[in-house]
């Protein structure tokens, strides 16, 4: 309980230490607000601790999941730039902004409080307090076909809306290849790169299995709060410590970060399928089916 308690509280402010050590600005308060945002920033955009460069990863995977497409199927500049921002706002969501007014500090409290809600867990595929990995999977999953149904929908007439809810199921989609969030397994014969073990980012509720649980950052020496390597994008080596243009990021993207962007890459496609489908005539469901299923049993399957 009383480990509990120093990682609730220092966890805040080692990452306010950590982002202000790794600024790439010389202003330490200089705010972008989300409407300026522009794929040059990345997800350095809207505060001191967002400009920190290790806050990049889900923004590149989903420019280069676009630009792996055909040309004649790719989003286009400004629709990429709102399927970046909804994928951005997952985990920086924009209505938290509004603590900066009492600080830094204040701000990392309320959007720690935020992410360890156990309702949370499932937008970045990782169990709750209660759960287990195919109870995880199913509900993270269930998510993934929820965004995208209503992307689907909103399409005609609510295109920004769509847009944004596409960038968040990309943000699912990518999380459930990271290494800090799941267990998957490249070789399997059965199912290649299915998903094993869903970890945990929040402790276990009282009475619930802590038995064979893995967690987000929690390995000894290699995290600050729940910061980890296992989270980045990146191969490790020092000429991959901080890339920062795309040529030089397509070299160091990790194994599982070159899934992840070919993952992005076939969820668009199969997005623009089931658009073309739905503007033809018909439901939304009935676009969605094969395309998704498809999709998902490709990239996101339990294994067997």
């Amino acid at each position: 309980m009383f480990r509990s308690v120093l990682r609730r509280y220092f966890a805040p402010a080692a990452l306010v230490w950590f982002a202000l050590s790794h600024l790439q600005c010389s202003d330490t308060l200089d705010l972008c607000a989300p409407t300026e945002a522009r794929l040059g920033f990345f997800s350095k955009g809207d505060c001191l601790v967002t400009r920190a460069g290790f806050f990049q990863g889900h923004e590149w995977l989903t420019w280069l999941g676009n630009r792996d497409l055909p040309e004649k199927d790719r989003f286009t500049e400004d629709e990429v730039h709102s399927i970046v921002e909804g994928n951005r706002r997952v985990d920086w969501p924009q209505e938290l902004l509004i603590h900066l007014n009492n600080g830094a500090v204040a701000y990392l409290l309320a959007l720690t409080e935020y992410t360890e809600r156990p309702e949370n867990q499932r937008l970045h595929f990782l169990l709750t307090d209660r759960n287990d990995t195919p109870a995880a999977f199913a509900d993270s999953v269930s998510v993934l076909r929820q965004l995208t149904h209503e992307a689907l929908e909103a399409w005609p007439t609510q295109r920004v809306r769509s847009l944004t809810l596409l960038g968040q199921a990309n943000h699912l989609i990518q999380d459930s290849f990271s290494e800090a969030h799941t267990v998957r397994e490249p070789e399997n014969e059965e199912q290649p790169w299915c998903v094993r073990t869903v970890k945990a980012y929040i402790e276990r509720a009282d009475g619930f299995a802590t038995d064979d649980i893995l967690y987000h950052g929690a390995e000894e020496g290699q995290t600050l709060g729940h910061t980890t390597p296992e989270d980045s994008l990146y191969r490790a080596g020092r000429d991959c410590h901080e890339p920062t243009t795309a040529a030089d990021v397509e070299r160091c993207l990790s194994v599982s970060a070159t899934r992840a962007r070919f993952a992005t890459s076939e969820y668009l496609a199969a997005v623009r399928v089931a658009i073309a489908l739905y503007t033809a005539g018909g439901s939304a469901d009935a676009a969605l089916r094969q395309p998704m299923d498809e999709f998902l049993a490709r990239h996101v399957a339990l294994c067997p």
